[in-house]
């Protein structure tokens, strides 16, 4: 028990001095309520208890101990530039240096007022950034921190580059003139005779010509 007087009337059952023990062993206990608000100090076990009273819009119970405590040190600063395009842009550097914001007047042509488009370049490779969970996660974080009234597209560009090879063929090729008299045929009555669109004359099974005389 400690030195501290009682405050219980002399005639208090055992019961009563039961728990007024207990609450006084409980008080005793040093509670650094200070360090618990501070994400330098605060055990690395309630983390996630601070994030969530300080309402940082983004956790993941993967990253390392330091970038947990730097989320939550920055949850004021992220809560005022929240629904902002420098929001987004810090987004979207905590995933690549290659993600890039462009606003609807950005566009060419100019897109729909109060959209956006974030560029993800893809390799020829692929990679992580052709993931899918990779390109999930991204429209996630995003819509947590964007302007409420704006509406995000990701385009997934790809890129490549190689190289323009020119070949050419030679062929050898010879001339010769060939000089022909034109005769007409007067034998025939060629005005007389069935004739294709293209003025040919037409023929019969036998190879005659299509006479249109009776």
């Amino acid at each position: 028990m400690p030195d501290t007087p009682s405050l219980l009337p002399p005639n208090a059952t055992a019961f009563e001095r039961s728990i007024e023990a207990a609450l006084t062993r409980v008080t005793s206990i040093d509670t650094p309520v200070a360090s618990l608000m501070d994400p330098a100090t605060i055990p690395a076990t309630a983390l996630p208890f601070l994030a969530w009273h300080l309402s940082v819009d983004r956790w993941d119970a993967d990253w390392s101990d330091t970038t947990k405590r730097t989320a939550v040190a920055d949850a004021i600063a992220a809560q005022r530039r929240k629904g902002t395009p420098a929001s987004v842009d810090a987004v979207l550097a905590s995933f690549d240096d290659l993600l890039r914001l462009v606003e609807w007047h950005q566009t060419i042509p100019r897109g729909r007022p109060h959209t956006f488009e974030v560029r993800l370049p893809l390799g020829p490779r692929g990679g992580r950034r052709a993931t899918a969970a990779f390109a999930e996660a991204i429209i996630r974080d995003v819509a947590r921190v964007k302007p409420a009234r704006s509406h995000m597209t990701l385009v997934q560009q790809l890129h490549s580059t190689g190289a323009i090879g020119i070949q050419a063929v030679a062929r050898a090729a010879g001339q010769r003139r060939v000089d022909l008299t034109y005769a007409l045929d007067a034998s025939q009555p060629w005005d007389r005779l069935l004739q294709t669109e293209d003025g040919e004359p037409l023929q019969s099974a036998d190879a005659t010509f299509l006479d249109t005389a009776p």
